[in-house]
Parts: structure tokens; sequence; C-alpha cells
């Protein structure tokens, strides 16, 4: 420890790599060690410790990802302190961890999309100031993707060229600015045409490969939204993203990929099944964006499945949800896989601002699926009625309650609810939940088994 002292930059190159490897509690003992270093060495020059002490500042912010407002707080200490770039952090290196998206890591919650741009153009002039423009163009980027998501497509496209104008020089920003541009393109909103052989040939001469599995990533997203699943990486076609050491923050947004992959290969159960999952660890790592994508991809699953009752109720969620940002081309990129949902239900009964807000989703998507040459999604496979559906009919055509049913059956009301509503599903009963016991007691009359 002695030793460590007299060399107070090897101390912060250890707590970086501490916090790379997840070691937080020996990260906090470095820390604790640095400042004693400084305290015992008064006759460093005030420049060096204010950069010692305010590149701690910035390598403890990591450890408030991706709260912009705590990370921010310490980016502006450290900024007050420091006369030269941070020692411990390379401008060249990944700053979004892999994440094709910087949308995906910093919207944290429905309805704030408008702090965090607030923050974000705030926080990020002093985070290039300490690390000699590591990440440049962020904030734009950020900015730029929320535009696409809103159909603001001449505000994206001016956006994303400022922020590709000042990602120079940076190859993760360069990526995650094709990324956004391969989606405007899908759109009919920009150019078309990009060498992913060729993109991955140099970047392998880098020997780079992070960014090889951030432009494999962004590869896949573009061929699943075709229905070109065969056309993607083999990292994401034969779903082998087990075998790769991805950074912690990019994980989501790695499953996410996959499970659009999964959709374009008619793998629906893998999607329901792996959701869950997913939507867990979006929640615990506040990530907003991929959570309402992922609710998305489980909607369009479930419907493929025969599940139209809980395709509907994760479709409403996420429209909900959506609306607060007006986020309404997520839906317009997954519309061939939900149009029998999205045309088929009166949204505006849910929520009257879901009414205008899918009207929009309806003729862009229509657009999107004939530019793609999609096909019309082929009826989902009916599901054979179980005994238990039949009773639950019957049960319900003799005016019983869910109470009253789950004491026959032994079984809790939740559990009841939901049979019943998958019930529906398999008859395709709409409308409200009085109209459709009606419906599915006239049902069990006409098909009742005759003695």
């Amino acid at each position: 420890m002695e030793a460590l002292q007299r060399h107070p930059l090897a101390i912060l190159v250890l707590m970086r790599r501490m916090f790379t490897w997840q070691q937080i509690p020996k990260m906090m003992e470095l820390k604790a060690l640095l400042e004693a270093a400084v305290a015992q060495h008064p006759e460093w020059p005030a420049t060096e410790r204010g950069n010692l002490l305010g590149e701690c500042d910035l390598i403890q912010s990591f450890l408030f990802y991706n709260d912009i407002t705590q990370m921010s707080r310490l980016h502006r200490s450290a900024s007050r302190q420091m006369s030269r770039p941070a020692v411990t952090l390379r401008n060249s290196g990944s700053w979004t961890f892999g994440s094709p998206s910087v949308l995906m890591m910093y919207y944290r919650a429905p309805g704030e999309l408008g702090k965090e741009l607030a923050e974000m153009y705030e926080c990020m002039p002093h985070y290039y100031k300490i690390t000699n423009g590591h990440g440049r163009g962020a904030e734009l980027l950020m900015d730029a993707e929320a535009a696409y998501l809103q159909g603001a497509w001449e505000k994206a496209a001016v956006l994303l060229e400022r922020a590709r104008a000042n990602a120079t020089g940076q190859e993760n920003m360069t990526l995650c600015c094709d990324f956004l541009a391969l989606r405007l393109a899908l759109c009919g909103k920009g150019k078309e045409g990009y060498d992913f052989a060729a993109k991955r040939a140099a970047l392998l001469q880098k020997h780079d490969g992070v960014q090889v599995h951030l432009l494999e990533s962004i590869a896949a997203y573009f061929y699943a939204l075709q229905g070109r699943p065969e056309q993607a990486p083999e990292l994401f076609r034969e779903h082998k993203l087990a075998e790769v050491s991805f950074f912690g923050p990019c994980r989501p947004m790695m499953s996410l990929i996959e499970q659009q992959v999964w959709l374009a290969q008619g793998e629906y159960v893998k999607v329901i099944a792996h959701s869950e999952g997913l939507l867990r660890r979006c929640e615990a790592m506040h990530y907003g964006l991929v959570g309402l994508q992922a609710r998305i991809q489980l909607a369009a699953a479930q419907l493929r499945f025969g599940q139209r009752a809980e395709a509907r109720a994760a479709l409403a969620t996420a429209l909900l949800d959506a609306v607060q940002d007006d986020f309404w081309v997520l839906f317009v990129e997954q519309y061939p896989a939900l149009a029998p949902l999205l045309e088929g239900e009166d949204w505006a009964v849910c929520e009257p601002r879901l009414g205008p807000f899918v009207a929009r989703i309806l003729p862009a998507g229509r657009a999107f699926a004939a530019r793609l040459g999609l096909p019309a999604p082929a009826p989902a496979p009916e599901l054979p009625l179980t005994d238990r559906d039949r009773e639950l009919a019957r049960l319900v055509a003799g005016r019983c309650t869910n109470k009253e049913i789950a004491a026959a059956l032994y079984l809790s009301e939740g559990t009841v609810k939901q049979y019943i509503n998958q019930l529906y599903a398999k008859l395709d009963m709409g409308g409200d939940p009085r109209t459709r016991r009606a419906r599915l007691a006239e049902w069990y009359q006409k098909n009742a088994p005759r003695n």
C-alpha cells in the first residue's frame, strides 16, 4: 500500500480496472488510498492534486451509470479540479460499452425524455473536457434517435449529420450513427446501401473485437426487421451470444436484438420464454427504451403464437408507455408482425390519446411493410380447446363469477382470469368484459355436449 501511495496514477488505473471487473469494494478501497496519499503529500503541486482527485471523481461517476443527474454532478466536480485530460480513459475507447444506441442507454423511464435530453446537453461538455472528447456527439445522437422515434425525420437527419461530424475519429460513435442511418433508410427517409462485409474487414484489421460485435448487432437488427434472418451474422443467426464476453451495460441491447432475430426466424416460444428475464433486467438497470421494445416484441410473439389476449395486454402497456414521449415509430418497425392487433382494435377505448397515436402508426406501418416487400402475416395457428377450457366455458355460461369459478376449480382468481382471457383469444372473442362473457356463454350453448 505504501508503494502504491507513491504512485497515485497507478491507483487511478487500478480503480478503473476494478470498476471494469465489477470489484466495487476494492475500487472504493483504492479511492480511500488515493485520498490518503493526496492528504499526506501537501508538497505536491496543487494542479496535480486537483488532477488526481478530479479523475477519481470521474471514475466514481461510472458507479451511477445510467443516471445522468448523478453522473453529471461528478463530471462537473472533475471538470472544476482537472487541468488535463484523464489518463485512465482513451478517447478512442467504446463510449457506449458496445451498445448500438445512446438513447437505449440513457432513456430511463416514459415521460422523462425532455429532462434526459436537457441533462445530456448540459453534462457532456464537462465530460468531453476531462476525457479529450471521448464520446463526442453523444448528446446529438441521442436527440437524433429520439427525433427518429417521433417521426421527426428532417430533425433526425440534421442531428445525425451533426453527430457524425463530431464523432470523427471515434469508431464506436460512428457505428452508432450508422445504426440510426440504417433505420432511417428502412423507413424510406435516408440513403440506402451499406457494405457490412467491407466494414467488418476493416474493423478486423484493427483487432477491435468490441466494435466488430457492435457492427454484427447492427447488421442482425437490420436484416431481422426486413424478415431476412438468414443474412444476419452467425453470432446472432446461430444464437451464440453466450460465447462472447460483452460489457455488462450492453447485454440487454444484445438480448433485444437476438429476440428480433428469433421473431424473424419464427421462434415465437423463445421470445416469450426469454422476455421475462430481459424485462426484469431492464427494470433493474432502468433501461426504459429497451424494456419498451422488448414488450413490443413479446406482444408480436404472443400474437403469432395464438395468445391474442396476452398480446393485446402487452401491446397496450407498450402503447401507453410510448405515447408519453410520442415514440410511435417503434411500432412501425414491428408493424408486419403486429398488424392484426394494431388494425383490429379500437385503442382509443383503452386510452383516448392512443386513438390519434395509433392512427399515425397504421399508414406508416403499411408503407414500411410494402417498402420491404413483407407479406401480410398469416393467421395465427388455431389452438385446440382443452377440457379445462370447456369447463371454464360451462361455468361462465352458468353465470358464475371468477371467485366462484376459482373455488370450483381450486385455483386463484388471478389464474382463472388468465385462463379465461386465453380462452377468449383461442375463440377470437373481442369486446369489453361483459360482451365477451355473453359471447362465450352463447358459444357454449351452441357447442355444449349433448347427452
